[in-house]
C-alpha cells in the first residue's frame, strides 16, 4: 500500500471505533497513545485509568501518591506504555474535582490530550470519555461533541473509545441522531 493510499484526505475524520472495557480488549487494541483521565477527588483509579493502573502494577496510584499527580484540571502527564500494554506511551490527563466537572471543562481536557497526541505524532489513540457518563447532560448529545473533538485532526486515524455497551448504544444513538454515524 502507498503512502497516499493510507493517508486521508483533507478533512476527513477519523475511524471511531469501540472496545469493551476489558484487559482483553484493550491488549488486542494496539495504539500509539492511550490516554486516560481521572478526577482530582477519585481514589482508588476506576474505568480505563483504573485497568491501565493495574496492568502497569499500580504506577499510576503511585505517582498519585508520591505528589507527582494530583489530578487537577489540566494535568498533562506522559507515562511508557513498556511491554505490559500495547500502546508505547499513556497520558494521564486530569480532570480537576468531581463537584466542579462540567462538559466544557471534560471537552477542554479531550482538547489538551488530542493537541498533545498530535504533537507526539500519534495517529491511533485509544480513550475514553474524560468524565462526560457522570454528568447529569445526556450522554447522546455530549459525546457528539467529543467525538468531533478526537476525530478532527488530519493526523489522528483511528479512535478507539472504551465503553461499556450501554454507553456504546448511547453514544451511536447520539451520532446518528446529532451528527455523522461512526465507521
Amino acid at each position: 500500500m502507498t503512502q497516499q493510499e493510507t493517508s486521508h484526505p483533507p478533512h476527513a475524520m477519523a475511524q471511531i471505533d469501540f472496545i469493551l472495557p476489558t484487559l482483553r480488549a484493550l491488549d488486542d487494541t494496539v495504539g500509539d497513545l492511550l490516554i486516560v483521565s481521572a478526577f482530582a477527588d477519585e481514589r482508588p483509579l476506576t474505568g480505563l485509568t483504573g485497568l491501565v493502573d493495574w496492568r502497569l502494577a499500580g504506577a499510576l496510584s503511585r505517582l498519585r501518591m508520591n505528589g507527582f499527580s494530583s489530578g487537577s484540571l489540566g494535568e498533562r502527564i506522559l507515562y511508557p506504555g513498556g511491554r505490559r500494554l500495547s500502546h508505547p506511551k499513556v497520558m494521564l490527563m486530569g480532570l480537576g474535582h468531581r463537584t466542579d466537572h462540567r462538559a466544557d471543562r471534560a471537552f477542554a481536557v479531550a482538547r489538551s490530550a488530542i493537541e498533545a497526541a498530535v504533537s507526539l505524532g500519534a495517529e491511533r489513540i485509544t480513550t475514553a470519555f474524560f468524565g462526560l457518563p457522570v454528568l447529569p447532560s445526556p450522554l447522546e448529545r455530549t459525546s457528539l461533541k467529543l467525538t468531533e473533538i478526537l476525530c478532527r485532526p488530519e493526523t489522528i486515524q483511528r479512535v478507539a473509545l472504551v465503553a461499556d455497551h450501554d454507553t456504546r448504544r448511547l453514544v451511536k444513538e447520539g451520532v446518528a441522531i446529532f451528527g455523522r454515524s461512526p465507521d
